[in-house]
């Protein structure tokens, strides 16, 4: 019978076995590279994020508890917290005028506002990238609680216990976070219209 995952941990806290490793890494590494690829947006720093949640994830493998929580909820929580960490050393948080989006976020914002489907032509990586830019006006906290709550649709029970708050402070944080954004949006839609 082949080692489960439980047993690859055992290993590899134990004797430090390399092979164990590998095995731990590649049944997590879908869920971990899931989670960046939604959560960031730079395509080039993807690599560096799961080397980090991986780094973080096999240094504290040996406090992980098999009756706490699930393997793959806790080092979703840490892959979420490198992320979030990033946003917040992000020295700056943007704020975008019309003429700093490419001609496909332009018409991504302006399919959005119409509620159309996407145009022939235009791409969703243009409306994903339109998106994260506006996400990056959000601080990384506001930025987490949206993505998770309306991007990876979940519940605000599970948003709290990810980010260690209550139900109640995710609700306001979310609904400050809306606000913030759409005040972003409105910035923009005043600059279209006044654009030649």
């Amino acid at each position: 019978m082949p080692p489960t995952i439980s047993d690859d941990i055992a290993a590899w806290v134990a004797r430090r076995d390399e092979v164990a490793a590998r095995r731990v890494m590649e049944e997590l590494h879908p869920r971990v590279a899931g989670i960046i690829r939604r959560h960031w947006a730079r395509l080039e720093e993807w690599e560096d994020l799961e080397q980090e949640v991986f780094m973080r994830v096999f240094e504290a493998l040996p406090r992980w508890k098999a009756e706490g929580a699930p393997l793959e909820h806790w080092v979703s929580r840490i892959a979420m917290n490198v992320c979030r960490k990033r946003w917040r050393t992000m020295s700056r948080r943007p704020e975008w005028r019309w003429s700093d989006l490419s001609e496909g976020e332009q018409q991504a914002f302006l399919n959005a506002q119409r509620d159309d489907e996407p145009l022939e032509g235009i791409e969703t990586r243009d409306a994903r990238s339109l998106m994260h830019k506006l996400l990056d006006t959000l601080s990384a906290d506001d930025r987490l609680i949206l993505s998770l709550l309306h991007l990876e649709e979940k519940s605000l029970e599970e948003i709290a216990q990810v980010m260690g708050i209550s139900r109640i402070v995710v609700k306001v944080r979310a609904f400050r976070a809306r606000k913030k954004l759409h005040a972003a949006l409105q910035r923009l839609e005043g600059e279209e219209k006044s654009a030649p």
